[in-house]
């Protein structure tokens, strides 16, 4: 993809060579933060916690020593060496004072979660057994000589984390049973054991134990697993292993903890005694402590077997040049939800993580909460081995920035998204491979989210490993207000957005290997993609759904020419189709080269950017939030950050956002529409309201949201302080109904007020959710009353099955282009969402000389046909028109060039129809317009014509 490499692998190989090269980083950084002077500190093993630490000869023995010691402005320098022991700093830096803990130059300095095993006595055969005298229970890990062990299980392990060796159910009836003829053991064997296993959709890994075990049937009895229904119940062909039982222990690298003896067993690599190697055993879930701190650095230091945690009031600390391995481990996921909330805990405010390695956890590897925190050039691997929903980066904070990451091999998901999360900047990240034990999932998943704006844009997403539905970007069901553009996926199965689906923008991208198409599903709502829009992609197709309830244009289905689509370069050739054929849209094509923007993720002549983690030259990336049009403008608008940020209360002012998750609901159902919360409105007249800025004057927008009212209340959406009268929708319904208003704003007006409003006077509740403002999307509102076909044909949609509509230069009334009719069946249409008293008119160029043609243009109700034509089956020397059904020939002589066509509605009670200024017809009937359509329509009778400036008034 770059134009400078030869694909992502090679520049995929030299991050992760440089990745083992950890010591230069701190070293490597940008914009590294110089303190005031300070005290500096020294730790070494040789030390001493009397010394007083301030020099090389005089170190303390333990980093907590020196942060019982440190204040802000002082550097405390570790010495090579192990360090067994959590960190928890007492003391704050201050911004250009921070407090930095970090290795002494070129040394490898280690703080680890692990304690030393020793005394080892043989126990039988090549098992030997030694005191253990603490236990994380199912959280306890063995290592040897570093590397992880794994606990007795069958069958044996000969595979990695990720693809382990597991065994095959032949039958499963319910939650509670597994049969297996290849299963070992007598009756009662595998009583006490774990099961670890993706049952039913293996959509996840559940864990229960096993309570019975019959050897003549060959069926295992286990506790009802933590997921119910029956996408999870146990079948033929799941995957499973057993673990945690000593009769399991039976080939070397195995280990078994006798948690009543307080006794570790192990067969060791190679056998024999494990006194000549070194055994550790996790002891510390924590290597540093940040919690209630705020500019605190940590630089250059491993971390084994420990995480790093941060609370809500830790700020402005950064974890730079780290390597952090089995950040996290526990082998269950149960009702517990033992996965949650695992790996380096980013929270807080003004935090980051960035230049880092981070590898091997059974959940996610890094968790980003609060506000304002970044991770940045990291290479995050291997995670996800007991595979929940989580993603190895979870993301559940707001204005968070999430860019030049290399996040590789999960068990599920690699960046998940949770509801509550907003506003984030996720931007450059190569995201690859996972899915490597479950299915139906994407690379960067997120469901039941709204994502308030959160940006998507030039990642590499690909190699998805899951058996089935492994897609690249998985919008789920319930997920609205993602802005994702300039992504490249391949090896995956596409793009999803599930149904419901709202404000999701779709500009630029480039997905084509496998299926790369736009795919959606759902069972709710299944006709809600409420200002979704799909623009300038290069994609395989749509789902019917896709088609159907998006609006959508300027995309190519066909190969437009990669530079090396086998070695996945998908910048454009020079004769690339894709060249030029976008439309313009501010904010997401600025900067494009040439007449119009490129469709695709790359812009041919442009920046051949690149994706991933870079530790030889680290970038500086910032974060950002896009303004685009069609972004919807209400903040905090379905009231998932949990409360009313954003919004005031109004009237009796008893309004409050509460929690009633709608996922698995009825439509009808509930006190939210989506996701987890709504907004309860009570008492005679209630309501919310905020205040939207940054408009523009003189346009036509509209708002809209959803309402739900008992019997005999009602609430309205509404609309005021924009430079015009109120504006409000009621609704009545028991049900979830959407309404919107349409507005436009005053000719100095830049804001106005959105509001959902109680206003009956009943002791009932009124309920609201999802709320939206967006540009009118209408065609005469999103080109300003004028479409010459400058960008293109991204304000209008393909007539489905009516060809491939395209542009031209050869031959236009103004501008550069014109919309060409070349094919037999070729036709674009604009339907609007309001209904229109307005004039239009449109620029037509005859080949008069043509006598097999058949082209035509409909503005009309979308019900009965008011349409100008050439229509030669009628007259081959006359202009036709057609009302209704009924095609016949006007008085007006057919001749080669252009010629004016308009529909006037302005009566309000009929049209007037015009060819040349010439008032061909007057029908009554149609009294308004909510449709243009444009082309050939018809089968045969093909010729060339063009048409050019459609202009509304």
């Amino acid at each position: 993809m770059n134009g400078n490499t030869s694909g992502w692998k090679s520049h995929l190989l030299k991050c992760m060579l440089s990745a083992l090269i950890i010591a230069p980083l701190s070293a490597a950084v940008p914009n590294a933060e110089v303190n005031a002077a300070g005290t500096t500190y020294y730790v070494a093993t040789n030390g001493s916690d009397s010394n007083n630490g301030t020099s090389v000869s005089t170190p303390f023995l333990t980093i907590q020593k020196a942060a019982l010691t440190a204040q802000a402005g002082d550097t405390v320098n570790v010495r090579g060496g192990t360090y067994r022991e959590t960190v928890t700093p007492v003391n704050s830096g201050t911004a250009g004072n921070k407090i930095t803990y970090q290795n002494y130059p070129g040394e490898t300095v280690i703080v680890s979660g692990n304690d030393v095993i020793s005394g080892w006595t043989l126990d039988s055969g090549n098992i030997y057994k030694a005191p253990m005298t603490w236990t994380l229970g199912a959280g306890n890990q063995v290592f040897v000589n570093g590397a992880m062990m794994d606990e007795a299980r069958w069958p044996n392990q000969t595979g990695t984390l990720l693809q382990p060796t597991r065994a095959t159910a032949q039958s499963g009836s319910d939650l509670t049973h597994i049969v297996d003829t290849n299963l070992p053991g007598g009756t009662g064997f595998w009583n006490g054991a774990t099961l670890w296993t993706t049952s039913g959709s293996a959509w996840i890994a559940m864990t229960s134990t096993i309570t019975a075990y019959d050897a003549a049937t060959k069926k295992l009895t286990f506790g009802a697993l933590k997921s119910t229904g029956a996408s999870y119940v146990p079948a033929s062909g799941n995957k499973y292993y057993l673990s945690g039982i000593k009769g399991a222990l039976d080939v070397e690298k195995e280990w078994w903890y006798d948690s009543a003896g307080a006794m570790l067993y192990l067969w060791a690599p190679g056998g024999g005694s494990p006194s000549s190697q070194t055994v550790e055993a996790k002891k510390r879930m924590t290597a540093f402590d940040l919690s209630g701190k705020g500019y605190v650095d940590i630089k250059g230091i491993q971390i084994i077997a420990s995480t790093i945690q941060m609370d809500s009031l830790t700020n402005n600390c950064m974890l730079q040049g780290i390597v952090s391995k089995y950040i996290s481990h526990n082998k269950l996921n149960t009702l517990a939800n033992e996965q949650s909330n695992l790996g380096i805990i980013l929270d807080g405010t003004n935090n980051v993580i960035r230049d880092s390695e981070l590898a091997y956890s059974s959940g996610s590897l890094v968790t980003v909460k609060g506000n304002s925190n970044q991770v940045i050039n990291n290479y995050i691997h291997d995670g996800g081995y007991v595979p929940d929903w989580e993603g190895l980066v979870n993301l559940k904070g707001v204005n968070s920035l999430i860019s030049h990451n290399t996040v590789s091999d999960a068990g599920r998901v690699t960046i998940y998204f949770y509801a509550g999360m907003s506003a984030n900047d996720i931007q450059y990240n190569n995201v690859y491979n996972a899915g490597w034990l479950t299915n139906d999932l994407g690379m960067l998943y997120g469901p039941n989210t709204d994502g308030g704006n959160t940006e998507i844009h030039h990642n590499w997403v690909h190699d998805a490993k899951s058996a089935s539905l492994g897609m690249g970007i998985y919008l789920d069901n319930y997920t609205n207000n993602f802005i994702i553009h300039h992504n490249v996926t391949w090896n995956n199965a596409g793009m999803q957005l599930n149904i419901p689906s709202e404000y999701n923008l779709v500009y630029n991208n480039t997905s084509w290997t496998n299926a790369g198409m736009v795919q959606a599903w759902g069972n709710i709502f299944t006709n809600d993609m409420y200002g979704d829009r799909i623009f300038n992609n290069i994609i395989k197709g749509y789902d019917p759904e896709v088609a159907a309830y998006t609006t959508y244009g300027s995309n190519l289905t066909t190969s437009p020419g990669f530079v090396n689509e086998a070695g996945h370069d998908y910048q454009l050739l020079s004769t690339s189709a894709a060249k030029d054929a976008g439309i313009v849209i501010p904010g997401i094509t600025d900067g494009y080269v040439g007449s119009a923007p490129d469709i695709g993720a790359y812009e041919y002549g442009g920046t051949n950017w690149t994706a991933g983690h870079n530790f030889t030259t680290p970038p500086s990336p910032t974060y950002s939030m896009p303004s685009t049009p069609n972004m919807n403008l209400v903040k905090n608008a379905g009231f998932e950050l949990g409360n009313l940020t954003n919004w005031s209360t109004t009237d009796a002012g008893n309004a409050v956002a509460l929690n009633d998750n709608h996922w698995g609901k009825a439509a009808n159902a509930g006190m939210s529409r989506s996701q987890l919360y709504g907004v309860k409105l009570s008492g005679a007249v209630d309501g919310v309201a905020q205040t939207i800025t940054g408009l523009q004057p003189n346009t036509n927008y509209i708002a809209g949201g959803w309402l739900r009212t008992p019997a005999g209340e009602t609430a309205v959406l509404g609309v005021m302080n924009y430079g015009g009268s109120d504006v409000s929708t009621p609704s009545s319904s028991a049900t979830w109904t959407f309404v919107k208003v349409n507005f436009k704003t005053g000719a100095t007006n830049t804001s106005a007020t959105i509001y959902f409003k109680k206003t009956s006077a009943g002791a009932g509740e009124a309920y609201a959710d999802d709320a939206g403002l967006v540009l009118d999307p209408t065609v005469y509102q999103s080109i300003y009353s004028f479409d010459g076909f400058e960008s293109g044909l991204g304000n209008w949609v393909v007539v489905p099955g009516k060809g491939t509509p395209s542009t031209s230069t050869a031959i236009k009334h103004s501008g550069s282009n014109s919309y060409i009719v070349n094919e037999d069946l070729d036709a674009i249409t604009q339907n609007f969402n309001s209904s229109y008293n307005k004039v239009v008119s449109m620029w037509f160029y005859d080949n008069a000389s043509a006598t097999n043609m058949q082209v035509a243009s409909f503005v009309d109700d979308n019900v009965t046909i008011r349409g100008i034509e050439v229509n030669t089956p009628t007259s081959t020397t006359k202009y036709s028109i057609r009302l209704g059904g009924t095609h016949s020939a006007t008085t007006v002589t057919r001749t080669t060039g252009w010629h004016e066509f308009k529909w006037d509605y302005t009566s309000g009670t009929k049209v007037d129809m015009y060819i040349d200024g010439t008032l061909v017809s007057s029908p009554t009937g149609v009294t308004n317009f909510n449709r243009i359509m444009i082309g050939d329509l018809w089968s045969g009778n093909t010729n060339t014509s063009y048409f050019d400036d459609v202009n509304i008034q």
